[in-house]
């Protein structure tokens, strides 16, 4: 008999003999399968196209036949996700999601079959599918549809890098943990914990629970990036430095740290260097260049910026530090827009890395083209995942370059304002900053922030009256009617404690005494004792 594959498919009998190889002879469909093995995409899409609505037909009758639609239908999907056509790929998933779950409450024994796709392998396909069209809330939804129970390592570092980048901190950390339990030697979930606060000795214990020994390597390279999240760059740089030297010699992700270090630091001499000779060990290595560009961009190097997005285009176009160098290089050529564009594009392969967008010309883009209230937002938004860091510096200047090209740019001023109260430690700044801004600009937000920062410098009167305004501006504001009403409070309890004092005098020098002999005590004041 004609093997399957080489059937012309050109008519409507052919489709229905094609259909009847799939139900009646098993084994001639897993030829679909091997098209897939041999990424032949296009020749699946094709072939299943083609064949699919007599296999529709062919998949009502019974359920055995509609375990065989459903691996067709996971194929096809396949073979278009690889086509990158993920909006389709996704209709064609759920359809067969769908028709896993009516053989499940089926109970097909051939669903027992290794040869089909699991629930939750669907589901993680769909995942990816909502990935690629930017839709991280279905991603995140078609995910936490999977029962805890079946969640493998893959689907928790997915769930855990989605929460993360949504700020759901004890969920990211929780599926970072269980990842660990199940496979000690994840690294990246180790980054992750220690990116979200978690303590170096919480994660020496996890890994030891599961039964394996910390090697000293691995012990210190935990202690060096905990450092780091702890931002102890010197401390980092040293713990670090010692551990490429003496057991990991020339070890390239190693050194990319210590160069992370040394930037966040502010070293960009050394940190130079060290981005140089990782160049110069491994041409193909891209992480951490978009850090280098930046570098090179302070510098003004034109020429060695030009060089290296055009080295990375070659090398890899997927990454997001490839399009935040070309990104940093249109930004100093002073194109605007094809800068804003490759940042953005760094900025879909990534949505977590935001100090490398912000920091790294996106801001400077925006407020070159004069989208201030962007530039504003982006900027806050890298400042609030970034915290306290050298490189907050470079967001500093982003809003003060906002605010003196558009004053009434209330977001730039209170976010001003709070790198000078975080980072300086300077609310004196912060207020005088907010009270000129007023002079111009009435906003409750800014009167709100303001009698915050009398509250810090112990100033209640002026703190109660920047909240009154606040409110009267609008009535709906909730922060400032608990500030007030925790404020009159506080005024209430000490005028109580002055009142009780009054009527309740207790005399300093009253004291108990023993009398010369050490007989009983006896209890005086100075005035009894004289």
């Amino acid at each position: 008999m004609t093997s399957f594959c080489t059937v012309p498919l050109h008519s409507r009998g052919l489709a229905r003999e094609a259909a009847f190889f799939i139900y009646q002879r098993p084994s001639k469909a897993q030829q679909i399968q091997s098209l897939l093995n041999a990424k032949l995409y296009q020749d699946v899409e094709l072939l299943i196209s083609l064949i699919l609505p007599m296999v529709n037909q062919c998949g009502k009758n019974d359920s055995v036949a509609s375990s065989h639609y459903y691996k067709i239908l996971v194929w096809y999907g396949d073979s278009l996700y690889e086509g990158r056509q993920y909006k389709k790929a996704e209709d064609i998933f759920q359809k067969a999601l769908l028709l896993r779950k009516n053989l499940n409450k089926a109970k097909v024994k051939s669903l027992t079959s290794e040869l089909l796709l699991s629930e939750v392998e669907l589901k993680y396909k769909l995942y990816e599918c909502y990935m690629k069209l930017g839709d991280a809330r279905n991603a995140t939804a078609m995910l936490e549809g999977i029962s805890v129970r079946q969640r493998t390592p893959k689907v928790l570092m997915s769930l855990a890098h989605l929460y993360q980048i949504s700020n759901i901190d004890k969920q990211a950390i929780a599926c970072y943990k269980e990842i660990l339990r199940k496979c000690p030697l994840a690294l990246g979930a180790v980054h992750g914990l220690l990116q979200l606060g978690c303590t170096r000795d919480d994660i020496v214990n996890i890994i030891s629970a599961a039964g394996i020994s910390c090697p000293s390597w691995l012990n210190e390279w935990i202690n060096g990036h905990s450092q780091m999240a702890c931002k102890e760059y010197k401390k980092a740089i040293e713990t670090l430095s010692k551990l490429e030297s003496h057991h990991l010699h020339s070890s390239i992700p190693i050194m990319n740290s210590i160069a992370m270090g040394y930037y966040r630091q502010e070293d960009y001499r050394n940190a130079k260097h060290l981005f140089e000779k990782i160049i110069e060990m491994d041409p193909y290595s891209v992480k951490g260049l978009g850090i280098y560009a930046r570098i090179l961009a302070k510098e003004k190097n034109v020429k060695s910026l030009f060089m290296l997005s055009k080295r990375l285009l070659q090398v890899n176009e997927n990454s997001v530090d490839t399009w935040l160098v070309m990104a940093e290089y249109n930004a100093i050529k002073d194109n605007v827009q094809r800068a804003i564009y490759f940042a953005q594009k760094a900025h879909v392969i990534d949505s977590s890395n935001i100090q490398a967008l912000v920091l790294k010309g996106l801001v400077n883009c925006y407020l070159a083209d004069n989208k201030i209230s962007l530039a504003s937002s982006t900027a806050a938004k890298a400042y609030t995942k970034v915290g306290r860091t050298p490189s907050t510096l470079l967001a500093k200047s982003s809003f003060q370059l906002a605010l003196n090209l558009d004053p009434s740019c209330e977001l730039a001023a209170c976010s001003l304002a709070n790198i000078y109260a975080d980072k300086f430690s300077d609310c004196d700044k912060a207020i005088k900053l907010l009270q000129q801004f007023l002079e111009t600009t009435p906003s409750s937000k800014v009167h709100l922030q303001l009698g915050n920062y009398y509250c810090e410098t112990h100033k209640k009167q002026q703190a109660l009256d920047e909240y009154r305004i606040a409110l009267s501006m609008d009535s709906n504001c909730s922060e400032a009617q608990e500030a007030i009403d925790k404020l009159e409070n506080e005024s209430r309890d000490i005028e109580e404690s002055s009142l009780h004092y009054e009527l309740n005098p207790i005399h300093p020098l009253h004291f108990d005494i023993d009398d010369e002999d050490g007989d009983a005590n006896t209890t005086g004041s100075l005035d009894e004792m004289e």
